[in-house]
């Protein structure tokens, strides 16, 4: 029930998006959602959106078992001054350029870590932070 409620909150958020190219990988392209970044102190907050080329499987918990998904959302936070993230929702899509209605979505509590060295991850950063 309470995954039900978190879905019908994220459906209702606004379906315009002003989404801004970020990096690509071999996988996906990241796209970040200009219009939705709030800073507070050295914390940006923003949703950012991951498109892959293929196809992704994730295994998620009963009774839902395995789904595939061609995009994510997800709301992360910055710290731009210690070079940290963290996520705070993701939101999984069956179709590209999250289109349409989400067919999971789960929130993190997770703390912060440190910024990797990858591009992608890096581009993200200095997106978020500039």
């Amino acid at each position: 029930m309470r995954k039900w409620i978190a879905l019908s909150i994220f459906a209702a958020m606004p379906v315009w998006a002003d989404w801004s190219f970020i990096a690509k990988s071999d996988a996906f392209n990241l796209y970040g959602e200009a219009n939705t970044k709030r800073k507070t102190g050295n914390i940006v907050r923003m949703w950012s959106m991951a498109d892959y080329n293929a196809v992704q499987s994730v295994r998620l918990p009963p009774p839902l078992l395995w789904t595939n998904y061609q995009s994510l959302r997800e709301l992360k936070e910055f710290d731009c001054v210690n070079r940290q993230h963290r996520s705070i929702k993701t939101l999984l899509f069956a179709n590209h350029l999250a289109k349409g209605e989400p067919l999971y979505g789960f929130e993190s509590s997770g703390t912060f870590a440190p910024v990797a060295a990858a591009a992608v991850d890096e581009a993200q950063f200095q997106y978020a932070c500039k």
